[in-house]
C-alpha cells in the first residue's frame, strides 16, 4: 500500500470512528458503503479497510450477507466496562489531585469553561461532536496528570468500548448538563488538591454515566441488523 493510500485509509478510519464516538452513527445503525463513499468522497477500498479496523477495535460488527452495523453493547457489556472504569477513573483523579501543578490547574479550569461555552452556544444543536471531544480531552488529561503509565495503559484498553457506550450519553440533552456539573465538581476537588474527594467524585461521575448508558440503551430503536 502506498503512502498516499495509507493516508486516505487512515483519514477515512478516523472520520468514521469520530462519527461513531460522537453519536453521529448510533449503536445498532447500519453503515452503508455507498453512503460512506459519497459522504467521505473516497473509493470503497479505504472504506472497507477502515471498517475492518473498526471491527477489530470492537466498534462495528460485520455480518456476512447483512452488512456492517455499529456495535450495540448489552447491559452486561456496559456493567463490566463501567465497573472497571470507575476504579480507574477514581484512582486517576486521586493521583491527579496529588500531582497537579499550577499550570495544570489552569488547564482543568479551561476544560470547564470550554464545556460551558459549548452548552451555551449549541443548546439546540443535535450534533454532539464538540462536547464529546472536550469530554474525551478532559478525561485523558486527568490520566496525563496522574502520571501512572500502567494505569493509563489500562484505561486505553477500554477506550473504544467506553467511547461507544459514552456516545449514547449525548442523546440525552439533560445528561449533557449533568456531565458539565460533574466535571466542575471533579475539577474543584483536583485543583484544591483533595485526593479522596476527587476520587469519590470521579467514581460517582462514572456511576451516573453507567446508569445513563443503560437508560439510553433501552431508548435506542431496533435496527435492521438486530432483527
Amino acid at each position: 500500500m502506498s503512502l498516499a493510500a495509507k493516508t486516505v485509509t487512515g483519514a477515512t478510519y478516523e472520520k468514521i470512528k469520530s462519527d461513531i464516538i460522537s453519536g453521529e452513527y448510533r449503536p445498532g445503525q447500519r453503515l452503508l458503503e455507498k453512503e460512506l463513499t459519497e459522504t467521505l468522497e473516497v473509493s470503497r477500498t479505504p472504506i472497507r479497510d477502515a471498517l475492518v479496523r473498526l471491527q477489530e477495535e470492537g466498534l462495528v460488527i460485520i455480518k456476512p450477507h447483512r452488512g456492517v452495523f455499529v456495535r450495540k453493547l448489552t447491559r452486561k457489556d456496559i456493567q463490566d466496562h463501567y465497573q472497571t472504569r470507575a476504579v480507574l477513573e477514581g484512582l486517576g483523579a486521586k493521583l491527579a489531585a496529588i500531582n497537579v501543578t499550577d499550570d495544570g490547574k489552569d488547564i482543568f479550569r479551561n476544560f470547564v469553561v470550554k464545556m460551558e461555552t459549548i452548552l451555551a452556544t449549541e443548546a439546540k444543536v443535535k450534533g454532539f461532536k464538540s462536547i464529546a471531544e472536550v469530554n474525551d480531552e478532559f478525561h485523558s488529561y486527568i490520566f496525563s496528570v496522574a502520571d501512572n503509565a500502567v494505569l493509563d495503559k489500562m484505561r486505553r484498553t477500554l477506550a473504544s468500548p467506553i467511547a461507544l457506550i459514552r456516545s449514547t450519553s449525548w442523546i440525552n440533552q439533560e445528561r449533557k448538563h449533568e456531565v458539565y456539573q460533574e466535571h466542575l465538581e471533579i475539577t474543584e476537588a483536583i485543583i484544591n488538591q483533595i485526593p479522596l474527594l476527587a476520587q469519590e467524585r470521579a467514581e460517582a461521575h462514572i456511576y451516573k454515566a453507567w446508569k445513563s448508558a443503560e437508560f439510553n440503551l433501552d431508548q435506542l430503536p431496533i435496527e435492521e441488523g438486530e432483527i
